[in-house]
């Protein structure tokens, strides 16, 4: 990594770090995209996630009514998109306090 000069880079927040000094200042980490634009099934997955603490997985996906894989996948999309984060705790809204 260092010979080339790699960065590790584990959540948007890491990518919008590393680029900001490239141009104008970026905006600050959030969601990419209006939730009003995600598919049925990922805005279940997403009602289903606390704003708070935090939930696992499977919690989530019986909460949301759908298969596990399926709310794995959905999950990595929010989270990508900065909607949900992972915490100590489970997965949570983003942007909440863990407590």
């Amino acid at each position: 990594m260092r010979e080339w000069g790699a960065v590790c880079v584990t959540s948007p927040a890491d990518v919008l770090e590393d680029v900001a000094g490239v141009g104008e200042q970026l905006a600050a980490p959030g969601p990419v995209i209006a939730a009003a634009e995600l598919d049925p099934l990922t805005m279940r997955v997403l009602e289903a996630v606390p704003a708070r603490g935090g939930a696992g997985p499977a919690t989530i996906a019986v909460s949301a009514g759908v298969a596990l894989d399926t709310t794995l996948s959905c999950l990595g999309l929010l989270a990508a998109g900065g909607f949900v984060a992972r915490g100590p705790r489970g997965w949570r809204l983003a942007g909440k306090s863990g407590a």
